[in-house]
C-alpha cells in the first residue's frame, strides 16, 4: 500500500499544469455530490476540521479504481504555488477505496463514496481547494471546487429590497459587516476581500467589494449597487422518485429502450407573469426512491425530457440551458435546449437519477455570460440563500485564508 501511494502521489505531480481551477464531469460520471455534515447542505463550504461526503455513480459499472488529489487554490481560483505539506496533512493523492454496485435497476452503475478529511487526508489550512478524481490512466474524470474556513470573525447580514426606482421591484441587496475583536486586521481595504454567492451558485457572486465604513473592531459595507443581485424567480422542481406513475410534476412515464423516460409538462416563460410563491431548495437536488432501502444504488435512472416554451419572452437566438446543483451548475452542450421544428418547443433530455430536483432555465449570450431574468423574470420577494466569505492575506503572507462565513436568506424581505 505505500508504494501505491507513493506511485498515487508522483501521478498526480505529473498531471499537466493548471492555473486556473475548473469544474468538470466526464460523460460516463452521473449524479456528484459534495455534502456536509448537513444533509440537505449541497453547498461544499465547511469549518476547517468538518467533513465533506463525497459521491459519485459511474455508469460503466466496471469498478474501476479511482484516486483523489487535492490543491490548494488562491482567492481568485489559481492554482498556489505552495508545496503540499503547507496544507496537507498526511496524503494529497489517495485511492477511493469505498464502492458498491447498484441493486435492482435497470441501469447499472457503480457508486463510489469517500470522506474528507479522513485517516489518509487532512486539510491543515483554510482556503479555496481543487477535487480532482483520476481513474487508473490518470485521466481526470471529476473536478470540483469546496472552501474550507475558519471561524475568526463575526459576519453580521441581511438583504434589502434596492432603492433605485428601476430595480426596486427586480433586485436584492445584501448589506453587512465584520467583527473582528480578537483578530487583528490592520488594513481592511488591503487585506481582506469578500465574496457573496447567489444560492450556492459561483456563476452569480460578487467579489473584491470594498468596505465603507469604519469603526472599533467593525468593518461596515452598507453599500446598495455594488452588493446588489436579481432576485430571480423560485426554481422549478419535479420529484421522480416513482418512477411507475404520474404526478402533479410530471405528464408522463414510459419504458422503453430498456430504461424509464420521464416526460415533465411543459413550461411556460415566467418573465411575464406575476411573481408566485412556491419553496423550494435554492437549486438543490435530493436522491430517492420509493423502491428501496438504500437509496444510494438501488435508486434507478430514467430519461428526463425538459421541455419549455418559445414566444418573444424567450427568444430561441440566445443559448437555453437546463440548469441546477444536478450538473454543478453548468451550461454546456449536455444539458442545451433545442428547438424542435415539430412541437415548436425548445427541448432537451437528460440521464437522472431518481429524486428531487430543483431547476430553472438560463440563457447564454455571445461572452458566456449567464442570465437568468430573460425567461424567469426577476422579483424582489424571491427567496433566494447568499453566502458570504471573508478573505484575509496580509502583506508577508503567501496564501488566502478565509476567515469568516455566514448564510443568510431573504425570505424577511
Amino acid at each position: 500500500m505505500l508504494y501505491r501511494n507513493l506511485f498515487l502521489i508522483l501521478c498526480s505531480l505529473c498531471l499537466a499544469p493548471q492555473t486556473k481551477a475548473q469544474n468538470f464531469t466526464a460523460d460516463f460520471i452521473k449524479t456528484v455530490s459534495l455534502k456536509t455534515n448537513n444533509s440537505n447542505n449541497l453547498n461544499p463550504i465547511i469549518e476547517l476540521g468538518d467533513s465533506i461526503y463525497i459521491s459519485f455513480d459511474d455508469l460503466e459499472a466496471d469498478q474501476k479504481n479511482y484516486y483523489y488529489t487535492i490543491e490548494h487554490c488562491s482567492y481568485n481560483w489559481e492554482i498556489s504555488d505552495i508545496i503540499t505539506t503547507e496544507y496537507i496533512e498526511g496524503y494529497a493523492s489517495y485511492e477511493i477505496q469505498d464502492f458498491k454496485n447498484s441493486f435492482n435497476t435497470l441501469q447499472q452503475y457503480t457508486h463510489h463514496y469517500f470522506q474528507l478529511p479522513n485517516e489518509n487526508t487532512r486539510i491543515k489550512i483554510s482556503g479555496n481547494y481543487l477535487l480532482s478524481i483520476l481513474n487508473e490512466e490518470d485521466e481526470i474524470c471529476i473536478q470540483r471546487k469546496f472552501v474550507v474556513y475558519e471561524p475568526l470573525v463575526i459576519i453580521n447580514a441581511k438583504t434589502i429590497r434596492d432603492r433605485t426606482i428601476k430595480n426596486v421591484d427586480k433586485k436584492q441587496v445584501v448589506q453587512f459587516s465584520v467583527f473582528h475583536p480578537e483578530f487583528k486586521i490592520d488594513k481592511p481595504s488591503e487585506d481582506l476581500k469578500i465574496k457573496i454567492l447567489q444560492n450556492n451558485d459561483w456563476n452569480f457572486s460578487l467579489q473584491d467589494i470594498q468596505p465603507k465604513f469604519y469603526k472599533k473592531n467593525e468593518i461596515i459595507y452598507k453599500h446598495h449597487q455594488k452588493t446588489s443581485f436579481f432576485g430571480g424567480n423560485e426554481f422549478l422542481n419535479f420529484d421522480s422518485k416513482d418512477l411507475t406513475s404520474a404526478n402533479i410534476y410530471i405528464a408522463r412515464t414510459t419504458l422503453k429502450e430498456k430504461l424509464y423516460h420521464t416526460y415533465l409538462y411543459t413550461t411556460n416563460p415566467r418573465v411575464s407573469y406575476p411573481y408566485t410563491f412556491y419553496p423550494d431548495i435554492n437549486g438543490g437536488f435530493h436522491i430517492r426512491t420509493l423502491n428501496g432501502f438504500d437509496q444510494s444504488i438501488e435508486s434507478d435512472y430514467s430519461w428526463v425530457h425538459f421541455s419549455l416554451e418559445t414566444n418573444s419572452a424567450a427568444p430561441t437566438k440566445e443559448n437555453v440551458f437546463v440548469y441546477g446543483a444536478f450538473n454543478n451548475y453548468a451550461a454546456n452542450k449536455e444539458n442545451q435546449l433545442i428547438f424542435n421544428e415539430r412541437t415548436q418547443l425548445l427541448e432537451a433530455t437528460l440521464l437522472l437519477k431518481q429524486g428531487f430536483y430543483n431547476y430553472t432555465y438560463v440563457t447564454k449570450n455571445e461572452n458566456n455570460q449567464l442570465e437568468k431574468r430573460q425567461i424567469n423574470g426577476s422579483f424582489y420577494e424571491t427567496e433566494n440563500s447568499y453566502i458570504l466569505l471573508a478573505y484575509y492575506k496580509s502583506f508577508g503572507h503567501r496564501t488566502d485564508r478565509i476567515i469568516g462565513m455566514t448564510t443568510i436568506h431573504s425570505n424577511s424581505l
